[in-house]
């Protein structure tokens, strides 16, 4: 027994007191995770601020949540943008809300793998139309998320749209990160549905075109992340003062095993590299921030000279090729 007042002597009163010292070191530091790092909130408004820079003339949104301590952060998270086909994700689920899975696998995988609009028309009938989409929407109490037309395989038009974006599908930054969330958490779905949709949404492009939430990240972040991309690139469209859409939302996984859930949206850009350059950086930028990964390269280099057109590296190298 140790008495009140004693002090142990020799080698004996060395190991105790190492481990008196240790313990009270321990329950001093703080939990792993907890250690002081830039607030999601000043990441963003700086990642804001940069897109003005390597992105003049973009429309730019962003909206992000730390899954492991509920943080959250966004710029322009509420507004309405031109959806492309990163609100297919949307529809999938619902699809799986609606439908036998027998019947809706062929189809999202189509989707997730090509972002095929076809196989995506035939989701929406599934559901019951768009109007049914939107519905199951609402039910998700989103608030800037609607499915106004598709016409690919056969004209579809809603009835219920609010149609913010006039004739145009529509989500906003704020809305893909809240749906994100609740579908990680399997919120919105049975396990099975839910794990079968995660795991669809690994079908789609790692990097480039398609995948640039992933392009600058870490190899194991790259390969495991889950998203859903959606372009309208130069030339697409009727008009690139409205277009020009490019559009990443998705969960990634952190090295503790911890996950955030991330939209970034960006729009009408006169300069469709630079654009995706912003949008692949921040998403690197972000990862950093959550990670505690401080020494990864989020294009530090293109970031100084103000993106990567038309200028060249700094090692006399070429510029990514950011053509879809």
């Amino acid at each position: 027994m140790m008495h009140k007042g004693f002090a142990p002597r020799g080698w004996v009163g060395v190991v105790w007191l190492s481990w008196l010292w240790l313990g009270s070191a321990l329950a001093a530091a703080p939990a792993a995770g907890s250690l002081k790092r830039e607030p999601l909130r000043a990441v963003v408004d700086s990642l804001a601020a940069e897109a003005a820079r390597l992105a003049p003339g973009s429309d730019v949104a962003i909206a992000v949540k730390d899954l492991r301590t509920g943080e959250y952060a966004g710029f322009s998270d509420t507004v309405p943008h031109i959806s492309a086909s990163s609100a297919k994700v949307f529809w999938v689920a619902a699809a799986l809300k609606k439908a036998e899975e027998s019947k809706v696998a062929p189809l999202a995988e189509k989707v997730f793998r090509t972002s095929d609009n076809e196989a995506s028309g035939a989701l929406i009938d599934l559901v019951g139309g768009p109007d049914a989409i939107n519905d199951y929407l609402r039910s998700l109490d989103v608030k800037n998320t609607a499915l106004t037309k598709w016409n690919y395989g056969k004209p579809r038009r809603a009835t219920n749209s609010p149609q913010a974006m006039g004739n145009d599908n529509y989500l906003c930054a704020a809305d893909a990160v809240t749906f994100l969330q609740r579908l990680s958490g399997g919120e919105l779905l049975k396990p099975k549905p839910t794990s079968r949709l995660l795991a669809w949404m690994e079908l789609t492009p790692r990097e480039g075109c398609g995948g640039w939430l992933g392009t600058l990240l870490p190899a194991k972040a790259r390969a495991s992340m889950k998203h859903k991309g959606g372009w309208l690139p130069p030339g697409c469209c009727s008009d690139d003062s409205r277009y020009n859409v490019l559009n990443e939302v998705g969960l990634v996984r952190l090295p503790d095993g911890g996950h955030y859930a991330v939209a970034i949206l960006a729009a009408r850009g006169p300069d469709w590299p630079r654009q995706a350059f912003f949008v692949e950086r921040a998403s690197c930028v972000l990862y950093r921030t959550l990670s505690g990964e401080a020494s990864l390269d989020c294009g530090e280099s293109l970031a100084k000279q103000g993106g990567p057109a038309p200028v060249l590296v700094e090692d006399g190298g070429t510029p990514p090729d950011y053509d879809c």
